[in-house]
C-alpha cells in the first residue's frame, strides 16, 4: 500500500490520497483478465487461481549465489509478488467436467538444475500419449546451443500438462554469455524447442494459450494427440498451428461426402406454363 499526502496554502484544501492494490485487482493485472474471459465461456467451469504469498528478498539472493546466476529483473519482481502461478479450469462436456486447463510457473524452490539426461522407463513419449512420428518432426527441432551444452545452465520453471513425461520447461542460461537475458526452452523427447526469449514472454503466451495441453508443443509447432486437437478445435481453433489439419467432423463429412440434392430446373418451366395458360384465359 502506498501513501501520498500533499500540503497545500491555506486557501487551499489539504488532500490525502491512499492507493490500494487489493489482491483481486493483483491477480486480474498479472493474468491479463484471462480469467473472466474464461468464465464468460459457456463450455468452462470452474475457473480457479491458486493465491500466493511472494517470496522473501533473501530468498531470491540465497538462490542466485547458490546456483551462481542472476535472475532477470521480470522474474525476480515475479517470485517477490507470488511465489509460483497455478490457474485451472475445467471443460464441460454434456454435463460432466474434465480438467483440461492449466497454467503453471513452479515456485522457487522448484527452479531446480537440470544436470543430465532424462531417463525414461517404459514406452517412448511419443507412444505413450499415441503421437505418430513423422520425418516432419526433425526438420522443426531447434539446435539449442553450438558446443558443449555443459557450457549452459537450465532450471525447470514448469512441465508440460497433463504429465511431465510430456515435456518440461526451462530457463536455460548460456555460461559463456550471462549477460544475456536466459531465455525458454522445451524440452522433449530428447529435443531441445525454442519456447520464448524472455519470461515475460513466456507468461503471455501461457495466457494467450488458455493453459489448453500442450500448449508448448503447439507453439513449437509438434504434433497433438487427436483428443487434444478435439479440445483446440472446442476452445481456441486459432491457436493451432498451420501444419495440423483440421480433423474430419460429422458435420463436415456430411457436407463433402453426403448425397447431392439436384435441382430439376424443369420444375420452374412448368411453372411458367401454367402461369401463361393462367393469362390466356
Amino acid at each position: 500500500m502506498q501513501k501520498t499526502e500533499s500540503k497545500k496554502t491555506d486557501s487551499e484544501t489539504m488532500s490525502f490520497c491512499v492507493d490500494i492494490v487489493t489482491e483481486d485487482s493483483f491477480y486480474e493485472n498479472l493474468t491479463l483478465g484471462v480469467v473472466k474471459i474464461l468464465e464468460n465461456s459457456s463450455c468452462v467451469r470452474n475457473v480457479r487461481v491458486e493465491r500466493r504469498n511472494g517470496c522473501e528478498p533473501g530468498a531470491i539472493t540465497n538462490w542466485e549465489q547458490r546456483h551462481c546466476c542472476t535472475l532477470p529483473e521480470d522474474i525476480r519482481n515475479f517470485y517477490a509478488s507470488i511465489d509460483g502461478f497455478l490457474l485451472q479450469w475445467n471443460f464441460d462436456i454434456a454435463g460432466e467436467e474434465f480438467s483440461i486447463g492449466r497454467m503453471e510457473i513452479g515456485g522457487l524452490s522448484s527452479l531446480k538444475r537440470y544436470v543430465g539426461k532424462d531417463r525414461q522407463t517404459g514406452p517412448s513419449i511419443q507412444e505413450s500419449i499415441g503421437i505418430q512420428t513423422t520425418g516432419n518432426v526433425a526438420e522443426l527441432q531447434d539446435t539449442m546451443f553450438s558446443g558443449d551444452s555443459r557450457d549452459c545452465k537450465f532450471f525447470e520453471i514448469g512441465q508440460c500438462f497433463p504429465g511431465p513425461e510430456n515435456g518440461r520447461i526451462y530457463l536455460a542460461y548460456r555460461s559463456k554469455q550471462e549477460q544475456d537475458s536466459p531465455s525458454i526452452w522445451l524440452y522433449r523427447g530428447s529435443g531441445w524447442y525454442h519456447l520464448a526469449d524472455n519470461f515475460t514472454i513466456y507468461f503471455r503466451m501461457m495466457l494467450a494459450h488458455l493453459g489448453l495441453p500442450l500448449w508448448q508443443c503447439c507453439v513449437a509447432g509438434l504434433p497433438l494427440p487427436t483428443w487434444i486437437e478435439q479440445a483446440y478445435f472446442l476452445v481456441g481453433p486459432h491457436l493451432l498451428p498451420s501444419t495440423i489439419e483440421p480433423t474430419e467432423t460429422v458435420s463436415a463429412s456430411l457436407w463433402n461426402n453426403g448425397p447431392i440434392n439436384v435441382l430439376d430446373p424443369a420444375i420452374f418451366k412448368a411453372k411458367d406454363s401454367k402461369q401463361r395458360n393462367a393469362r390466356k384465359k
